[in-house]
């Protein structure tokens, strides 16, 4: 935590009221449109100040003019500028925490440059894996713009593969996540096993020898993280990608992983990388999926029996979706206020078309050079894009499709997941000494709720 501690703009050595530095910047990111301007992150390499230079460290972000050239700058680009700081401001009009979701990704500070604010300096890029991964993002990114040109298809599959998010229109978001199904929009641990599925069917020619194995192994947790990395890093697919490298290299060496161990690992690695992560919404609301998979999917299922393999399947996906929503809900709730009554059966729709139109996605930017066959599988996706949006929007069209309104106080929340672990532990003992603790935690909820 010492070691991350981030320290406010006006204690940063970049920033001066009334006086001008020189500030040196290297983008960090392509500049996207945005109503009124261009938006990138940057991160301060250099300051004059006082007449004398400092090396600086610190992430920003850039708003350029709307008349920007959009050739002019890039990911990488080095400009320089006098212009002063400014803190980060909450969006008029949202109730959304601007401030803190900056915070959490170490900025503080951000600049508004003109056409006459800032100077390019010329020269070759700085050449890295994330500025690699960002060139050939771009190329996968004008692949699906020519072989989907719809606006609304288009941007679902931007974010769907790549977690570029900026084409994603406002309206469709805010329908996928009145029915609960946002999830399979943000890159997470369902994308990455279907491309381990894809990897393991693609490598099964290398064979069952000892060093075919470790070649796999190595092959597979290098494309799971060239892709984490290429979607933008966050923390949701960051912890799918060491849960699936741990789970893999735990097979190699003919262990058998546990589910608890292999979790709590991956999350004491990820924030040791970054304390931060601990309070990211995501971060904890992929924790809370996983662990309620872990603990409760099979009790679920076992509920009903069910032979038919049909009838079986779909009962199994079921309460897969509702182990997933246990835990979850109660943080949902909390951050969001709000509840999609209609989310158990827009998910046994949208997650297995969701993972077909993923699959169909890869293989276009693999076979893309192949006109003909890249031109059928880009009306294939589109066509399954329009399908996916439509459902999710007649959901949620529904009468009463999102409860609303809903208020949970940090006391109430903890009181919920008390329940929920005596109820489990209830379940597992048949102790009754844990029926009355959960009644007790019911006693405190409803407590907390009168002082609320």
């Amino acid at each position: 935590m010492y070691v991350h501690q981030d320290k406010t703009l006006e204690e940063s050595s970049c920033f001066s009221k009334n006086r001008s530095n020189l500030l040196l910047l290297r983008l960090l990111s392509d500049p996207v449109p945005r109503q009124k301007s261009w938006k990138a992150v940057a991160k301060i390499t250099g300051l004059y100040k006082d007449q004398r230079c400092f090396f600086e460290n610190e992430k920003v972000l850039v708003y350029f003019n709307k008349n920007l050239d959009a050739g002019q700058v890039s990911g990488g680009s080095l400009i320089v500028t006098k212009k002063e700081l400014s803190p980060i401001q909450n969006i008029k009009g949202l109730e959304f925490d601007y401030i803190g979701y900056c915070h959490l990704r170490h900025i503080y500070g951000q600049l508004y440059l003109k056409e006459n604010d800032f100077e390019v300096i010329i020269g070759e890029k700085e050449r890295t894996v994330f500025s690699v991964l960002d060139d050939f993002r771009r190329r996968m990114l004008i692949i699906l713009k020519n072989q989907i040109p719809s606006k609304s298809e288009n941007g679902f599959l931007e974010a769907l593969l790549f977690g570029y998010t900026e084409d994603l229109d406002p309206a469709l978001m805010k329908s996928y996540a009145d029915t609960g199904v946002v999830h399979i929009i943000a890159i997470s641990g369902l994308h990455l096993a279907l491309i381990c599925q894809l990897l393991q069917v693609g490598f099964m020619r290398l064979g069952r020898r000892k060093y075919a194995k470790w070649l796999k192994f190595i092959l597979m947790v290098a494309i799971l993280w060239a892709y984490s990395l290429l979607s933008g890093a966050s923390p949701s697919v960051i912890r799918a990608a060491t849960m699936f490298s741990l789970a893999l290299f735990a097979k190699n060496v003919l262990r058998q992983t546990n589910l608890y161990n292999t979790l709590a690992t991956s999350a004491f690695v990820l924030i040791c990388i970054d304390p931060g992560w601990l309070w990211d919404t995501g971060f904890q609301l992929s924790y809370a999926a996983v662990l309620g998979l872990v603990l409760f999917a099979n009790r679920i299922q076992g509920l009903i029996s069910v032979r038919n393999k049909i009838l079986k399947a779909i009962w199994k996906a079921t309460s897969v979706s509702i182990a997933a929503q246990v835990l979850t809900t109660p943080l949902s709730i909390y951050y969001f206020h709000q509840f999609p009554v209609y989310f158990l059966f827009a998910n046994l729709l949208a997650v297995p078309l969701s993972s077909g139109i993923l699959a169909g996605g890869i293989l276009l930017c693999i076979f893309s050079p192949f006109r003909l066959l890249a031109n059928f599988l880009g009306w294939s996706l589109g066509l399954g894009v329009q399908v996916l949006n439509w459902t999710i929007h007649y959901f949620s069209k529904l009468p009463g499709s999102v409860i609303s309104h809903l208020i949970l106080s940090l006391p109430q929340l903890f009181s919920i997941y008390f329940i929920f672990y005596c109820v489990y532990r209830f379940l597992d003992s048949k102790q009754n000494s844990w029926f009355l603790a959960g009644l007790s935690g019911v006693v405190v909820f409803q407590f907390f709720g009168f002082l609320r």
